[in-house]
């Protein structure tokens, strides 16, 4: 499933830089990130349409889902993205009939198309508006992902000490990654590690130590663990019978050797694409994972991108 991708990238601490608009203190001093509902148009449900692509259309206003339709084939989904051998077809067709600037218009134009449908897996929910504290949107909605996530990874490892759910400071806060789910046992942590190290050899390295001050809520009880980050948004507003909820979305960053928990478990849906790739945790190269179609899945069952 996993190939190594030649070609060398930041490292996630380059990419945690820039911050973000917050507010609303924490207990250990700073502000929560501010989480604003990003359409103001709320998502009616399309019949015409799988649940699986209404999932993805609800969820795109925070940058995920993107891509997607219905096929005839659900097997055969696919977000759309071009693929090098394209790109190099594209460019030979770019040079014979435009010379060298037909190849970077070409050229641009698929790296534009990657861009906008390349995502990662995700976490959709819908969170009912009047559960959700006023007084610290982020906070509140962050704590009901956290639980429904440690359900799902306890269900397959049942052992497992889980510390709770974090926020990324204002300075280690960036557009990619502003929460972390942080848990540990032995196996799934040790596992989770190999899957994110090139070569799938971290073990030698022993288990990380989190940085000081990289958190709001305090870490110092913590000292071995493993973790699911990402990006927690607000993508829209749904009505279903007369009640308001929110379409929460977490894309997941890194960690993802448990998004199989996630599929198997997570009682709500997850999207996975049939390709994404992520920063490795032992050198800074990028891993891409290849699936063979993508889908959505709810509380374990596959839902094809198929009408």
């Amino acid at each position: 499933m996993k190939r190594i991708a030649a070609f060398a990238f930041a490292t996630l601490t380059s990419l945690l830089i820039a911050g973000c608009a917050s507010t609303s203190d924490s207990s250990s001093g700073g502000q929560y990130p501010v989480l604003k509902v990003l359409s103001d148009k709320p998502y009616v449900w399309d019949d015409s349409i799988s649940e699986a692509l209404n999932v993805a259309r609800m969820a795109q206003p925070a940058g995920v889902g993107n891509g997607m339709r219905d096929f005839a084939d659900g097997t055969q989904a696919n977000t759309g993205r071009i693929g090098a051998g394209m790109r190099t077809f594209d460019a030979g067709i770019g040079l014979l009939s435009q010379g060298i600037f037909g190849v970077i218009a070409h050229e641009s134009l698929s790296q534009g198309v990657n861009r906008q449908v390349d995502w990662k897996p995700t976490i959709v929910d819908l969170i009912p508006v009047q559960s959700v504290d006023n007084n610290n949107i982020f906070k509140s909605v962050q704590e009901i992902i956290g639980k429904k996530v440690k359900d799902s990874i306890a269900a397959d490892y049942p052992n497992i000490k889980w510390f709770g759910a974090f926020t990324l400071n204002d300075k280690r806060r960036s557009h990619l990654f502003n929460t972390d789910f942080i848990f540990f046992d032995d196996k799934a942590c040790r596992d989770s590690y190999n899957f994110s190290s090139i070569d799938g050899d971290y073990d030698k390295d022993g288990f990380p130590r989190i940085p000081d001050s990289n958190f709001f809520e305090d870490t110092s009880n913590i000292s071995k663990y493993c973790e699911l980050g990402g990006l927690l948004s607000i993508a829209g507003i749904t009505n279903l019978n007369g009640e308001d909820f929110y379409i929460v979305t977490f894309k997941v960053e890194f960690g993802h050797f448990f998004n199989d928990s996630l599929a198997r478990n997570y009682n709500g849906y997850l999207m996975m694409p049939d390709y994404f790739n992520f920063v490795a945790v032992n050198k800074p190269l990028r891993i891409t994972v290849n699936r063979k179609y993508a889908a959505v899945y709810k509380k374990g069952k596959e839902l094809l991108f198929q009408k």
